[in-house]
Parts: structure tokens; C-alpha cells; sequence
């Protein structure tokens, strides 16, 4: 979500309305993301 950050951390959150398939996509991305975060953390804890 696109915000604007100040000295004080998050100033303005801007909301952006998405169509159906936009959100699909959004959601598959950040998934793809949380899945390498998921890797990293695991080869971190192992080490």
C-alpha cells in the first residue's frame, strides 16, 4: 500500500481502488514474496 513516510514513520496511507484481477495479481505477488522470506528465514535459523 503506497504511503507517505515522515520523520515519525507513516504520515498518509493513499488507498487505491483495484479491479478484480489487479487484487488476484497483487495477492499472487505477495505470496511469491513471502515465500522467498519464508526461504531466507528457514537458511538464517539454520546457520
Amino acid at each position: 500500500m503506497p504511503c507517505k513516510l515522515g520523520s515519525n514513520g507513516i504520515e498518509k496511507i493513499y488507498e487505491i481502488k483495484l479491479t478484480e484481477q489487479e487484487t488476484a495479481e497483487l495477492h499472487k505477488s505477495a505470496a511469491a514474496v513471502q515465500e522467498l522470506v519464508d526461504v531466507i528465514k528457514a537458511k538464517m535459523s539454520a546457520a
